[in-house]
């Protein structure tokens, strides 16, 4: 018979940045694009989001939020989805009242991008500690396989990234 187990070892085991390469690398990669949207985005006004996106936004805030809350144990991960979370309530709060971020378009933008120049810094942390963490050894076989995942993910994120790059950087004709 199977043990119950615990939130937080269930944690520890499945979902943990601190002890598992892949989440670590995830939590990197999204806080590194959003750092570069967020640069990208200063002194720009904030774009005022459509209702099919309200209510994509106000579902994320008031489903995802607080799942995400019972799932991550660690005060690390919590942050970087604090910062997340953040970003939609901005753009909830700029959908029913924009005439109060407008005089503060500037300020607001350069404290998202403290909070996630701050929230990549983290999540670099916690990719250290995954690196440094002995408890995940893979046998032989299973570190082929993990090499050619890797080698297949770097490939489709690298993909991911040159087109981002293309569709950003290149005016559409």
């Amino acid at each position: 018979m199977p043990e119950k187990l615990s939130n937080e070892q269930k944690h520890e085991r499945i979902y943990c940045a601190f002890t598992h390469r892949r989440i670590a690398w995830s939590f990197v990669a999204l806080c590194a694009v959003e750092v570069f949207v967020s640069w990208r985005g200063l002194d720009k006004p904030i774009a005022r989001p459509s209702l099919f996106e309200l209510s994509f936004y106000i579902l994320l805030v008031a489903v995802y939020a607080p799942m995400s809350i019972m799932v991550l144990r660690c005060f690390s991960e919590r942050f970087v989805v604090g910062v997340c979370t953040a970003v939609f309530v901005k753009a909830v709060a700029y959908f029913f009242a924009p005439i109060l971020f407008n005089p503060v378009t500037g300020l607001v933008g350069r404290a998202f991008l403290v909070l996630w120049v701050l929230a990549f810094l983290v999540s670099l942390n916690m990719l250290v500690q995954a690196l440094r963490n002995p408890r995940i050894e893979c046998e032989k076989r299973d570190m082929e396989q993990a090499k050619r995942r890797f080698l297949i993910l770097s490939a489709v994120i690298v993909t991911a990234l040159v087109i981002g790059a293309l569709l950003y950087f290149v005016p559409l004709r």
